[in-house]
């Protein structure tokens, strides 16, 4: 019986080395965002908030709008690096039962 070789659609070889698993940082955790490059092209640095549909969401360290990245372009810091996050509340719900409004 002969090996079988493994190919993907396009016709190419699969890897035999196992995946490596994404990193999963802390939230708070500052981390290069590998996928988003600075002004001097290096990775961009932001806090890791969560991770929501297969996405990381990250925060610049100062504050600011959350941009998504992969998992796999998540690089940590050596050493590591944390700032301290806000969490959102709960969300507010009303207070008068449905039904009863006027």
């Amino acid at each position: 019986m002969r090996p079988v070789a493994l190919v993907l659609r396009n016709g190419a070889p699969m890897s035999s080395r196992p995946r490596q698993p994404a990193y999963l940082p802390e939230v708070g955790e500052v981390v290069e965002d590998l996928a988003v490059l600075d002004a001097d092209g290096q990775p961009k640095r932001g806090a890791f908030m969560e991770s929501r549909g297969g996405e990381y969401y990250l925060r610049s360290e100062g504050g600011g709008c959350e941009w998504t990245t992969l998992p796999a372009k998540v690089r940590p810091l050596d050493p590591p690096c944390f700032i301290k996050v806000q969490h959102p509340s709960e969300p507010r719900t009303a207070d008068i039962p449905i039904g009863d409004v006027a």
